[in-house]
Formats: structure tokens, sequence, C-alpha cells
């Protein structure tokens, strides 16, 4: 079986035409003996190599530890090898790989570095130590390419030449043979578009609940040709490598960075900062009042109010995490997210979908908040009206009606008026209780209007559905009690079904026996 080698080259490389050698930064990606994938990032040009700042080896390192962890656990970014503008003398078989060169060691394409590089490395005492430095990690590498460029027979859109391979190193040894193929892939930018084997919507429950066939079980415990999740990951990391690399280089990186946006960042790390403070000092006293109600006689009112008020605590709670993972928003210091470009998207699809929920949230709070604040007044009228209406016209009428035509399924007039009687006294004292409690009403809609105005529409939202399950607590009461009466009157109803048929409950066995009764044993339980 034949080896078979996949070149993942950039666009961008193909797009221009250039007749100097480079070097070739990537990744090395194999999953089996005979199939290898090698995605190139980036290329580099020797003079700019030997301008950087710190060693080669030093750089590399560095980038491989700002990749995604999965990357890094399945490859490493490295120096894939060079391309260069002329080929050595000899035949070249059809797929890129001279004959003459095939029989030679691995160590002469070292001689190919020194000679293309000697034009520059000439009297340059950084070169030098490139050149140097690249033989040593080519000696050390187990894989290495040299590519070769031909503008000839390319018929293509924007690519002007197309890479031919020169020589392979595969495992440590020069491979005779192989089949090589080019795949031209433009580089995944933030904002634009990114390479995915997924759906944008796809969840990983909807995948495990449909049923697979035995097949495609079989065909997932086969060792697969390629590792596409890999290449993938690696191709949306290429943007973010040769910017990591670029920030090595001190004349390129102080020449791309505008004193405007060195200005911005300042400025927006100073608000972050400053928003960090502020939530942490927020933080800090609400962490005080809980601590503050839960020492002493007053944590049974803590405990109460949690109880009373849900809602409302769950959804101070979701605020004031979002309050402090505001300046972690603002910073966006997570390199790593960054590093993919798939990554970069879903973080900023997160982030945007929380701002603008939040955004959202406190113009509807401070549009509510507001209204409520100067129609105070009227708000409250309104709502005792309301409230009034309901006792009345609703709770009262209905307990009335329901004395004088029982629902049920025997026709009690004593037992319905003893049940609406308890009913129209739990709805009086509620009230009058409730009427006390309406001078204060007005201060509590005015607190709900600051509170919208200041956390959002959420927080009051939550409170006043609390306060409803808590003005509604007699009728949630009323409907508890005649839950229970109704349930024992049906189960009363079913004993008394199986009493004519002759069967009963068997509590040991939990099943129905048969039971032969008297005429006074059916007597006595119909009037029981």
């Amino acid at each position: 079986m034949s080896r078979k080698c996949r070149i993942w080259w950039p666009k961008q490389l193909s797009s221009t035409q250039q007749l100097s050698s480079n070097l070739l930064f990537g990744w090395f990606v194999s999953c089996s003996s005979d199939s290898l994938d090698i995605v190139v990032a980036f290329a580099s040009n020797h003079e700019s190599s030997a301008n950087r700042q710190s060693p080669l080896q030093e750089i590399l390192h560095s980038i491989n530890g700002n990749m995604h962890e999965s990357l890094q656990d399945k490859s490493k970014f490295s120096l894939l090898g060079q391309y260069r503008a002329c080929l050595s003398s000899g035949h070249v078989f059809c797929n890129g790989v001279e004959e003459d060169d095939l029989r030679k060691s691995s160590a002469h394409h070292l001689d190919g570095i020194s000679r293309c590089c000697g034009q520059w490395s000439c009297g340059c005492i950084k070169l030098d130590s490139l050149l140097d430095e690249c033989k040593q990690m080519s000696m050390e590498s187990d894989y290495w390419i040299e590519l070769a460029y031909d503008s000839l027979h390319v018929q293509a859109r924007d690519i002007h030449w197309i890479p031919k391979l020169h020589r392979i190193r595969w495992n440590g040894e020069t491979v005779s043979r192989c089949d090589v193929h080019v795949i031209v892939y433009e580089t995944p930018t933030y904002g634009k578009h990114h390479f995915s084997l997924r759906f944008w919507n796809s969840s990983e429950h909807g995948k495990t609940s449909l049923k697979k066939p035995q097949w495609v079980d079989e065909l997932h415990q086969k060792q697969p040709l390629n590792d596409l999740d890999t290449v993938i990951l690696a191709i949306n990391s290429a943007a973010a490598a040769k910017k990591f690399f670029e920030k090595h280089d001190g004349k390129r990186a102080s020449a791309n960075i505008p004193i405007i946006w060195m200005f911005c960042a300042f400025m927006w790390h100073l608000l972050a900062m400053s928003m960090a403070s502020l939530s942490t000092l927020f933080y800090i006293f609400l962490q005080f009042s809980h601590c503050f109600l839960n020492f002493g006689p007053q944590s049974w009112v803590c405990a109460a109010s949690a109880k009373a008020f849900s809602n409302t605590w769950i959804n101070i709670r979701i605020r004031c995490c979002q309050i402090l993972y505001w300046p972690i928003f603002l910073q966006d210091n997570d390199l790593r997210s960054q590093s993919s470009v798939e990554c970069a998207e879903k973080v900023a699809l997160h982030k945007h979908s929380m701002w603008s929920s939040l955004v959202v949230d406190i113009l509807l709070g401070n549009l509510i908040g507001l209204t409520l604040l100067f129609h105070a007044e009227s708000v409250c009228l309104w709502v005792s009206k309301f409230a009034s209406d309901f006792t009345n016209e609703l709770l009262r009428s209905g307990c009335v009606w329901l004395m004088g035509v029982p629902a049920g399924f025997k026709l009690n007039i004593e037992l319905a008026g003893v049940l609406g009687m308890i009913s129209l006294n739990t709805i009086q004292i509620w009230s009058t209780l409730w009427m006390f409690a309406g001078s204060l009403f007005i201060y509590f809609i005015k607190g709900l209007a600051v509170l919208a105005i200041v956390f959002g529409v959420t927080i009051p939202a939550a409170l006043v559905i609390d306060m409803i399950t808590i003005a509604t607590l007699h009728v949630s009461t009323l409907h508890w009690l005649i839950s229970i009466l109704y349930s024992q009157q049906l189960h009363a109803l079913a004993a008394l079904w199986r009493l004519f048929r002759g069967r009963k409950w068997n509590p040991l066995r939990q099943r129905l026996d048969s039971f032969d009764y008297t005429v006074k044993q059916h007597v006595v339980g119909s009037l029981l």
C-alpha cells in the first residue's frame, strides 16, 4: 500500500509571485503509518525570521503553548521545512519526488538550505545563526519537507503557482514513492469564515437520541486513514499562529500597531479594571449582607425570605454572576479561545448574546421603571381596584354560588355551606390584612421602579411574581385543602364501588381479592 501525503496549502501563498526561499511553519498530523497530513499555516522569509527577538525553538514552544489543548495533544506546531524557486538537477516523477534525490541520505536537504540561503547568509551573523538553528531542528525532527513552486500549467483564479514536492522525510527516512495531494484552502479569519465538520446548531443530545445502525458502530471502531478533526482545528488556528509569530518580530509588531489602537487598548483595559473594582465592592457588600442576615436571631428572616421570594433570589444570583463576569468579558485575555477561529466565534457569540440580553434587560428596566416612578399613584389605584374587583366579583360570588349549587357527586347542602363559610371567612381575613398593608403599597411601587432602573426588568418581574404568590396564598391554601377533601371522596367512592362488586383490597399482597358479602354488610357499607 502506497503512502498518502496531503499538503494543506494556504491560498495567499499562491496568490503572489515569490522568488525567494521561505521557511514553512505548521503541523504534521499523522494517525497511521501510511497517511500524513501537512497543514501549512504560513511562510516566513529568512530575513524576517532572522530579525526575531527570541530563539526559533523558544518561539515555536510559546506558540504551541497558546494553541488549543486538543490540538496540542494531537500535533505540535513546528518548522515544517522550506520552499524555494529553483530545483536541483535531476529527473522528476509525476508525484513530484526527484529520482536522483531519493537515493541520497536524509541529510542532503540541509545542503539545499545552505545553497539557497547562501546569498543572504554571507557576512550576516543573524542569518548564519538562523541557518544553524534550522539545520539543528531538521536533524532532530522526524518529518521534513522541501517544496518548489512552478507557475506552469496553472489555470485557476487568484492562484499563480502551486507547490510541488521536492523532498520529504517521513519518520526519519526519505520516502521513495508516495501519493501527494495538494489542497488549497483560504485561511479562516475572525468574523468572516471558518471550517467545521459539524452543523452550527447541532446538539449532542440530538445525536445520541437517534439509534445508529450496527455498521456505523463498526465503521467508527476502525482506524481512520486521516484525522480530519485535528486538520480542521489546525487550519482554524493558522491565522492565530501567524499572529503569535509576528509578535516576536519587534519591528513588524511596532509598525503594524498604530498609536491610536494602543491608546484604545489601554483605555479599554483601564475600564475593565475599574469595572472589576466596582464589581468586587458590590459583591463584598452582598456577601456581607447575606452573612449578617444568617447570623444570630436574623437567620430565620433570611431563610423565610429565601423561600417566600425564591424567584427573586435566583435572579439576583444570576445578575450578580453577570456583574462579576463583566470585567472578564471586557479584558478578553483568553489566548486559547482566540487561537482557533471556530472557538473564538463561539465565545464571541456567547458573549454578544449575553451582552445583548443584558442591554435589552437594562433598557426595558429603565423604560418600565421611569414609567412606574412618574405614575406611581395611578398604578397603585389601578392595582387596588383590580384586587377589590377580583376579591368581590370572582372569589366571594364564586363561593356563594358553590354554597347553593355544590360541586360533587353527592348533593350535600350542609357540607357545601360549611366549606363556603370557611372560604368566605378566609377571604375576608386575608383582605383585611392587605387593606392595612395597602398604605405601604405606594412605597413598594417606587422601590420596584428604582430596582428596575438599576438592575433591569428581570429582577422586578421576579419580585412581582413572588408578591402575587404571597397575595394569593389564601387561594392556594383553599385549593390545597379542597383538593385533599376531593381526593378522599374519590377514594371512598372507589371503595364503595368495589364493595358492590364483591371485591376487596388486600394490602399484604397488593391486589384485589374476591369476597362474599351478605345483604346486611352491603347496607352498612352503603350507609358508611
